[in-house]
């Protein structure tokens, strides 16, 4: 098939992971969520996710080709991690047929859980992200209660939805965690209070302090361009003409 998609590891996979997704979507808080703990933790790169459909691209890191859809492994008191990361958006018709890929790679090789990482839009984000979660059974909502609130209802879509209901029908635990998020740009705060419900979960004790920082920055300078473009808009409807943003 044209579309196949190939997970495709370097050496023996770790069985009984514990799988943490995260694809772009929502402030992209997925990505930077997942990209931050494999910093963080040293993951290497163990494989990569590849498929004729996908967009011929690679990217350039430090002088270096990365493969934009990898698989990074590591290990913390005695449990291994698995984490699918992107850097690249899923095309749509690929999305069921990658959920389903990752879901029998999950199955096949014993995973403990896997856990999604996403972000959901709201217009006015607080200074720290509320996050939210729900489980593929009544028994993991137990669990992750305490902790975090349960989302009762509602509906998701894309990478996540799907990954959860392929691995519902398989029989894997699986959990989502859900942060409020900006939607026109990228939420690096939002991604460390998904990091921050990691680390209650999983005791993995990640530092979160850098990700705030450099978000903070971030989105200090996304406010000011998008005030000065504000303040451009109103210029020129009071008077249309050639104006520029310095």
């Amino acid at each position: 098939m044209a579309d196949k998609i190939e997970i495709k590891m370097n050496g023996a996979i770790p069985k009984n992971a514990i799988i943490f997704e995260g694809f772009q979507g929502i402030g992209l808080v997925a990505t930077l969520a997942a990209q931050y703990i494999a910093d963080s933790t040293n993951a290497r790169v163990i494989g990569h996710i590849s498929s004729s459909s996908f967009p011929p691209m690679a990217l350039l890191v430090k002088g270096e080709i990365k493969n934009p859809m990898v698989v990074y492994h590591f290990k913390r008191n005695g449990q291994n991690y698995l984490i699918f990361e992107s850097e690249l958006p899923i095309p749509h018709k690929l999305i069921n047929d990658l959920a389903e890929s990752i879901a029998e790679f999950a199955k096949k090789n014993k995973a403990k859980q896997i856990v999604c990482l996403e972000g959901i839009a709201t217009a006015h984000p607080p200074s720290e992200s509320n996050v939210f979660a729900f489980a593929t059974s009544r028994v993991l909502d137990k669990k992750i209660g305490t902790k975090i609130p349960i989302l009762q209802s509602g509906i998701i879509v894309g990478i996540s939805a799907a990954l959860m209901t392929h691995a519902k029908v398989l029989n894997v635990p699986s959990i989502c965690l859900i942060a409020e998020a900006h939607a026109e740009f990228p939420d690096g705060l939002a991604a460390a209070s998904i990091v921050k419900k990691v680390n209650m979960l999983y005791g993995l004790d990640i530092d979160v302090g850098d990700l705030e920082k450099e978000s903070k920055k971030l989105e200090d300078q996304l406010m000011s361009v998008i005030e000065k473009a504000k303040q451009v808009t109103e210029s020129e409807t009071k008077s249309p003409g050639k104006v520029y943003i310095g």
